[in-house]
């Protein structure tokens, strides 16, 4: 049951990297999900439910393997310029495993035995596994820790720090689990004795990995949980603007921040353009003084009847624009006006008188 858990929250995680990061790198999603099918392949109820143990564990090595070669094409990634991660070193790894595998599987049944355990192939196997995962352990470490001595306080540099305790700990992982032929013959442990061990000892490094994936995501998690608020309070004032200015339109991009960005310069650009077709008379329509919001959206909802009726003056009003100096702010801003548009008493009055303007002109 742990071991599921733990593999829901490093999935949880890595699904969250992939959200967060669509146009850029993946690695870390990858690793993140690769630790978490490893774990869920090699829990007790999958190895019943397979009713094999050495298949299981050749899977979950091979992608604790994909897991470890993702660290590295995290840390390489944030050079500049960004230095490549080969493939055939993990290709290679993948096939002598594969070869070795072919070799022990007819000698299943003597798995627990000194012969077994000093077999050529089984020793080879684990000297394959445990060379990768601790090379590429060790330049993540290396990487990670300038990094974090580098950042400022905050819970992204703890994040990292969490995250090099956590490779330690793998460290001490692969080196106990991925060398049982050596650790059984100085501890004198049995075989059914060592597993358990060794599985603890990695739940503690995903422990670790979870808390530290948690840290370092949080404060992109809250960004991509604003911009998703503030796409959300804008669009039906960006929906208007880009019925009635489909050329305000830019090219659109899967990214939520850059998305609210983009839809706040569209409403600007749509502002500006129906600006000349606010009806000199707003201010009369205009009973009870009303917030600079409000206001806004009202001259933006008689533009657009007026805009309709072919109406149009050639010094509109400057009324006040609403400018604010940063992205957050003027999606804030542009939120309440969004929200007058769609839901003020004000600005559907004068809408209507603006729609009885328009005919009484025509």
């Amino acid at each position: 049951m742990i071991s599921y858990l733990s593999a829901a929250l490093l999935a949880s995680i890595g699904v969250a990297r992939l959200v967060a990061v669509r146009a850029g790198p993946r690695h870390l999603a990858t690793f993140f999900l690769s630790m978490a099918a490893g774990l869920a392949v090699s829990a007790d109820a999958t190895v019943r439910l397979l009713g094999d143990v050495l298949l299981p564990r050749l899977v979950t090595n091979a992608l604790q393997l994909l897991a470890m070669r993702a660290l590295v094409q995290v840390v390489r990634s944030t050079r500049s310029p960004e230095k490549p991660t080969p493939f055939w070193p993990i290709v290679l790894c993948w096939a002598l495993m594969a070869l070795c595998y072919v070799d022990i599987v007819p000698h299943r049944l003597e798995v627990g035995t000194p012969a077994f355990q000093w077999r050529l192939s089984v020793v080879a196997y684990q000297v394959v596994l445990t060379t990768y995962g601790v090379a590429c352990l060790v330049i993540f470490t290396r990487t990670l820790a300038r990094s974090a001595a580098a950042r400022p306080r905050g819970t992204f540099r703890t994040g990292l720090r969490i995250l090099i305790c956590a490779a330690v700990a793998t460290i001490v992982w692969v080196l106990f689990s991925g060398l049982p032929s050596l650790w059984l013959e100085i501890t004198d442990l049995a075989d059914l004795d060592f597993m358990p061990r060794a599985r603890l000892v990695g739940l503690c490094a995903m422990v670790l990995w979870v808390l530290g994936g948690l840290f370092t995501t949080w404060d992109g998690a809250l960004r991509l949980a604003r911009a998703w608020r503030g796409i959300r309070a804008v669009t039906p004032l960006w929906k208007e603007l880009v019925a009635a200015h489909p050329q305000i339109a830019l090219p659109v991009r899967h990214d939520l921040e850059f998305t609210l960005y983009r839809r706040v310069i569209e409403i600007r650009d749509g502002l500006l353009a129906v600006r000349a077709h606010v009806p000199p008379q707003l201010g009369d329509w205009l009973r009870t003084p009303v917030d600079e919001p409000t206001r806004a959206a009202a001259e933006l909802a008689a533009a657009l009847v007026m805009r309709e009726a072919g109406r149009s003056w050639p010094h509109p009003p400057a009324g006040p624009d609403g400018a604010h100096p940063g992205v957050r702010e003027e999606s804030a801003w542009l939120s309440q006006v969004s929200s007058a548009f769609t839901h003020s008493l004000v600005v559907r009055e004068v809408r209507e008188r603006a729609r009885a303007e328009a005919e009484r002109l025509s």
